[in-house]
């Protein structure tokens, strides 16, 4: 085949379309990356917030957050091969975030419905995570003696490993989270033992304190007990 036959097989305008298409793919997978990024990091900071009790800087966060995906939304529904990734572990931070948000503020778990733009996996690999924030979370309680707070954390877990136990989940990194979610029960489950162990010592201590409370009289050695010893008079 001649180099005239070889060019006239080949389309040449069309191989310069399909270069243009790829540069201007890479180049909105670049913006993307980047911009996700930012919202990702967003939605961690509202976490670290939330830990902190600034719960309005948090909402703050999170809303920029929401505002970058919904803003990279549209180039991802026109390149779907996009969402995967960088996106996809954005939003599921930012549901992390809510989801531990709602739970502090309304004692509940936020609905999938109330995050439209965060896909099954997406939600449900957020609400995973979360669970670990719970346990941090019900730690900062316990020392402050707050078993309530701390068994509604048990009780989500509880709850929640009851949810995912029903669904049928592949091997992937949402099947690993769950993995995990067994050993954040158990880490939850033992601070209650724990605190519950504290609190009955607490008790008994306080038990033993008001059983000694005439210490100060003839057997303990107090003033009264002075006064009344034929050795100490006129000391």
């Amino acid at each position: 085949m001649t180099d005239v036959a070889a060019a006239d097989a080949i389309d040449v305008d069309d191989w310069a379309a399909i270069n243009d298409q790829m540069r201007r793919q890479d180049e909105a997978r670049e913006t993307l990356i980047k911009r996700t990024r930012d919202a990702q990091k967003l939605a961690k900071q509202a976490i670290f917030s939330l830990h902190r009790g600034q719960h309005e800087q948090a909402g703050t966060q999170l809303q920029q957050a929401e505002a970058i995906a919904l803003e990279l939304l549209p180039l991802v529904q026109r390149q779907p091969s996009l969402r995967p990734g960088s996106y996809a572990a954005a939003l599921e931070e930012y549901a992390e975030g809510v989801a531990f948000k709602v739970f502090l503020e309304e004692r509940r778990l936020v609905a999938r419905r109330e995050m439209p733009h965060v896909e099954l996996e997406e939600y449900l690999g957020g609400v995973l995570d979360m669970t670990g924030e719970l346990n941090r979370y019900a730690i900062a309680q316990a020392t402050k003696r707050d078993s309530a707070a701390v068994a509604l954390c048990r009780d989500l877990v509880e709850g929640l490993m009851g949810q995912f136990l029903q669904l049928d989940m592949k091997n992937g990194s949402l099947r690993k989270k769950f993995d995990g979610l067994k050993y954040t029960l158990k880490k939850l489950e033992n601070t209650m033992y724990e605190l519950s162990l504290a609190e009955a010592h607490r008790r008994q201590y306080d038990a033993d304190g008001d059983g000694g409370g005439d210490g100060g009289g003839r057997d303990g050695g107090g003033r009264d007990g002075a006064q009344d010893d034929p050795e100490m008079v006129g000391c």
